[in-house]
């Protein structure tokens, strides 16, 4: 009769697929992972905007402090705007930052690319 099927099919079939410990130590491996990108994504999210906003200006006012025509004695002040800054042992220029914000924008979109497929895994 069709529609009716013997138990030793049911018991082959549920052999065949893995163990529910074995899925359920998959999907913790799988949520440790979309966590972690999930946070940096965050972090990333929040920074890159920041990072290249910075860097966009400091450029920005330098061109602009390197096209202005000034008596030469503040021509001399002009000097003292810093092209590169050392800070905590990072050397930071404008377009470093702009480099930076730009990877970390990246980074966003490869964590939300990864997470994806993940959820689309599991």
């Amino acid at each position: 009769m069709s529609g009716f099927a013997h138990p030793h099919d049911e018991l082959d079939e549920a052999e065949d697929g893995p163990s529910p410990v074995w899925r359920a130590v998959k999907l913790a491996v799988w949520a440790v992972v979309s966590f972690a990108l999930t946070f940096v994504e965050l972090v990333a999210e929040w920074v890159a905007p920041l990072v290249l906003l910075a860097g966009l200006a400091w450029w920005g006012g330098l061109q602009v402090i390197g096209s202005i025509r000034v008596e030469p004695e503040v021509q001399h002040l002009l000097a003292y705007v810093p092209r590169q800054l050392l800070v905590g042992g990072t050397l930071w220029t404008p377009s470093g930052l702009i480099g930076q914000g730009l990877t970390l924008l990246a980074i966003v979109a490869g964590c939300r690319t990864l997470n994806r497929l993940i959820s689309r895994e599991v």
